[in-house]
């Protein structure tokens, strides 16, 4: 088991006037969160590590706006994690999918309907990353739709619709037992 690394003011600090071993301490204490939403956005270990080497470059870029204490530290690389992820995500190369509207589908919670981690995580292997980063942003980090739009340059209706597309698309999958069916490298 890793152990947890302690970030103090005085690491911040010293950060922000480049000490390379107060930056490495940094870096080694949310590395593994960066990386981690990253991977759930694209599945794909290649943009995981782009998006966590941008991420760093950034957060040490603009560490001396920083103005928050040592405990806000996580929140704020995060969110520069989220925001380049979703600039990734933007570019024509990876987002596919159009701004279309379709009917809202009522939301009902899949997670009681669960049975096995292996068929979410097939199922939600299948999604587009467009749709992947919607449903992880509001039903994992708690966005609404209104930040998932402004974050992603869209309205507030295409999180919505995004989301409940996606709800109907896993809801689908894991009432037929299609996931054992599916070739995930397909989708990456």
């Amino acid at each position: 088991m890793r152990e947890k690394l302690t970030i103090t003011d005085k690491d911040i600090k010293a950060a922000k006037q480049m000490c390379p071993t107060s930056q490495k301490k940094i870096y080694d204490a949310y590395r593994v969160m960066v990386y981690s939403i990253a991977k759930r956005i694209f599945l794909n270990t290649g943009y995981a590590e782009d998006i966590l080497q941008e991420t760093f470059i950034d957060v040490f870029t603009k560490l001396g706006t920083f103005e928050g204490k040592h405990y806000q530290l996580g929140a704020w690389i995060k969110r520069i994690a989220t925001n380049r992820s979703l600039m990734m995500l933007r570019t024509a190369w990876i987002s596919r999918k159009s701004d279309e509207e379709i009917e809202e589908v009522p939301y009902q919670s899949f997670e009681n309907q669960l049975h096995n981690n292996e068929e979410l995580e097939t199922a939600l292997a299948t999604l587009n990353p467009v749709s992947r980063s919607v449903l992880w942003l509001h039903d994992v980090e708690g966005y609404t739709h209104a930040e998932i739009g402004k974050m992603m340059k869209k309205t507030e209706s295409f999180s919505k619709s995004q989301l409940a597309r996606t709800h109907k698309k896993i809801k689908e999958l894991l009432e037929t037992n299609q996931t054992t069916n599916i070739n995930v490298k397909e989708y990456r």
